[in-house]
């Protein structure tokens, strides 16, 4: 029979198979050759104590022995969600519009129902994008379509690559997320380590592997191809027009927009789609030295431990009074500030890393909460305003010419005779340079 055991504790020291297998013995009784571990379902860091850190791991075994011991481990069956029935109804050839992550998996679901999709993507395939991304880096010159916001992959494709949420961990459906990513190329330890990752590097080669999957079975990817408008009869979604000229008719049409494609809401919502307003938040991005994350998250005994990498850390605080929160989110150890504009004359920045996170800069964003009183407006589409009104100004804060604006963070704090006056800093290519070596801690301009 196959249990779950939980509560297993191991010292990162000592981390490995044959401790698992003795915590395992010592946990339940089992004698060691009596059981055999068949899958890691949880592995996380436990830092509460600097003085000894902790992995805290929930594991499968498998079992011969008539043993239940409810405190220490249970029954454990895998489970499957089953889709069938929702794509059943599905005849005609269905159309995606978007090849970001949500368009990727509607595909890769698609084609496991027997479905062969029609993809259109406004941007570019991951290469060709990949190009076009480069040269915003080194000669600033934007392609509204091919960045790192439109094309094959999405803005996950230039990333810190995260795969996990604040809720749902370790349900049926993430984990079929997780199992699908190690499918098309990502490190197995994905599925059961504690907040994974995969870094932008690893996640181009997974876009183009499933890429090659979907054409491999009969799905059809058009790059540079928006819609441009939706063909209604009747009350109904009967098809879409691509680039104000090639109508393409379908049944069941499923849109995986990206957040960034406003112009696309904006006529779906003048064709009647039904669209009511949610909640953003707004804010910047903090940069700091990883050694100065480290220090404080490892202490003295841990930093530079093997294995540990550069510290993450999440900070939220809620003002009931006035129903509004400030939470730092995406935050990138060992990563980059990235230039992500995909508008002209409008700036927003994100943060990525690369699989190794080996950045001597680590960064997370910073942001408010909104209500819809702060847009202005009642309207559905008022929060595209109001964003886009904080992305102009920060545009031209950064002189017009796609330089992030950014200052020391004691000087935002007012606390060295900066005031909270914006300093701009000229950016290289998609990362600030650090110009202010005595503290070097930045805030970049960054928008949600």
């Amino acid at each position: 029979m196959d249990l779950l055991v939980n509560t297993i504790k191991i010292p990162i020291e000592k981390d490995g198979m044959d401790e698992y297998v003795r915590a395992v013995a010592q946990t339940t009784g089992i004698p060691p050759e009596k059981f055999s571990i068949i899958k890691i379902l949880g592995k996380a860091l436990d830092l509460r104590r600097q003085e000894q850190f902790y992995y805290r791991l929930s594991l499968v075994i498998n079992t011969d022995e008539c043993f239940f011991n409810s405190e220490t481990c249970v029954p454990y069956t895998e489970a499957v969600v089953d889709t069938r029935k929702q794509l059943t109804k599905i005849k005609a050839r269905p159309v995606i519009v978007g090849f970001g992550p949500a368009g990727m998996f509607a595909a890769l679901e698609l084609i496991d129902h027997g479905l062969e999709p029609l993809i259109f993507e406004r941007g570019k395939g991951i290469e060709d994008r990949s190009v076009d991304v480069e040269r915003f880096m080194n000669e600033r010159e934007l392609n509204p379509e091919s960045n790192i916001q439109f094309g094959e992959g999405g803005a996950g494709s230039y990333s810190d690559g995260k795969l996990f949420s604040r809720r749902d961990n370790n349900s049926s459906t993430v984990n079929r997320v997780l199992k699908t990513f190690v499918k098309f190329g990502a490190p197995p330890e994905i599925e059961y380590i504690s907040k994974p990752h995969l870094g932008t590097d690893v996640l181009c080669k997974i876009v183009r592997n499933i890429r090659l999957y979907i054409l491999e079975r009969g799905g059809d990817i058009h790059y540079s191809s928006k819609m441009t408008d939706i063909i209604v009869e009747d009350g109904a979604a009967r098809g879409i027009v691509i680039n104000e000229e090639q109508e393409v008719l379908a049944s069941t049409i499923f849109v995986a927009l990206g957040h960034s494609a406003r112009d696309t809401v904006e006529m779906m919502c003048s064709r009647g789609v039904a669209m009511e307003q949610r909640k953003i938040s707004v804010g910047m991005r903090i940069e700091h030295p990883v050694e100065v994350i480290n220090r404080m998250r490892y202490g003295s005994k841990y930093d530079g431990f093997p294995g540990l990498g550069a510290a993450s850390y999440s900070l939220n605080y809620t003002n009931r009074r006035v129903r509004r929160g400030v939470y730092t989110f995406c935050m990138c150890p060992g990563g980059e500030v990235v230039n992500a504009s995909s508008s002209n004359g409008m700036l927003v920045v994100n943060g990525m890393s690369y699989s190794d996170r080996a950045s001597p800069f680590s960064n997370g964003a910073l942001v408010v909460s909104c209500h819809a009183t702060d847009y202005g407006d009642d309207g559905p589409l008022a929060g595209f305003t109001f964003q886009q009104d904080i992305e102009q100004k920060a545009f031209l804060a950064g002189g017009a010419d796609w330089s992030v604006p950014a200052q020391n963070l004691m000087n935002f704090l007012g606390e060295k005779g900066g005031g909270h006056s914006t300093t701009t800093l000229v950016s290289k290519g998609l990362s600030l340079q650090k110009w202010d070596i005595s503290s070097r801690n930045l805030y970049a301009l960054s928008f949600f």
